[in-house]
């Protein structure tokens, strides 16, 4: 197996940009090898909580990349933020996905569309379950008429008209409270079949080529950080401005 590396990275996600320079090369296409014990050991409360506060810090950059991949991209349809709730306490979270499949078939139907949307699942203090959904290609529905075919509860409509980085936006829904144990070996997230996804490049060319097209004034954030393997300068860039002007 030929071992390959890079030093450079470009995530694009709609309007947003995301450039990853490495101080060391980072090797790809190889196996790890994984010690056969340390998996038999069961880690302590502590590392756990670490461990899933990893995954949920995965989860919001998965999540906030995934939405701006596909806001603006579904003809003159813009995205719409809409919260989901339950009249009942309904805790279960089979039973509550159910519903929202069962929502997703009568508004399709409703309304002759293929709806395309991600929704992050939040818990109320109470234990009940809502919902925070974001739809790209839904048309202006009238936030009751929406809620007669919810049929569960109410539906509350947030308005995101002014948000340059809608992800970023929704992705703060995603908080500790999803470390419930309902949750555990699950997304907090879902999304409907078919959506774009981010793009990763990793040839340089490409990468320089990219980047040389950006404006300096479409830099949104510049740090440099360390983790536990590399010294990385991230980049990142919002086109945003330059389609509106």
């Amino acid at each position: 197996m030929i071992v390959k590396s890079y030093n450079k990275k470009l995530i694009i996600s709609g309007d947003i940009y995301e450039f990853y320079n490495y101080l060391e090369d980072v090797y790809y296409n190889h196996t790890v090898k994984v010690d056969p014990v340390g998996r038999s050991v069961e880690a302590d409360n502590k590392q756990k909580i670490k461990n899933r506060e990893k995954v949920l810090s995965r989860a919001r950059r998965d999540l906030r990349r995934l939405i701006n991949a596909n806001v603006g991209r579904y003809g003159d349809c813009t995205a719409k933020f809409f919260t989901f709730t339950f009249a009942k306490n309904v805790q279960d979270l089979q039973v509550a996905n159910n519903e929202w499949k069962k929502f997703i078939k009568r508004l399709n139907y409703r309304y002759k569309i293929n709806s395309k949307y991600v929704v992050v699942v939040e818990f109320q203090k109470r234990g009940a379950i809502h919902y925070h959904a974001v739809f790209f290609n839904l048309p202006y529905i009238p936030v009751d008429d929406l809620a007669k075919v919810w049929r569960n509860g109410f539906v509350w409509v947030n308005k995101i008209d002014d948000v340059d980085n809608v992800g970023a936006y929704i992705c703060k829904y995603i908080t500790k409270d999803s470390m419930d144990d309902r949750l555990q070996g699950k997304k907090c997230y879902f999304s409907s079949r078919g959506l774009y996804k981010p793009v990763e490049l990793r040839d340089e060319k490409k990468i320089g080529e990219i980047l040389a097209r950006l404006s300096p004034i479409n830099i949104v954030y510049n740090v440099v950080f360390e983790n536990e393997y590399n010294t990385i300068h991230y980049i990142q860039y919002n086109t945003k401005k330059l389609h509106s002007e």
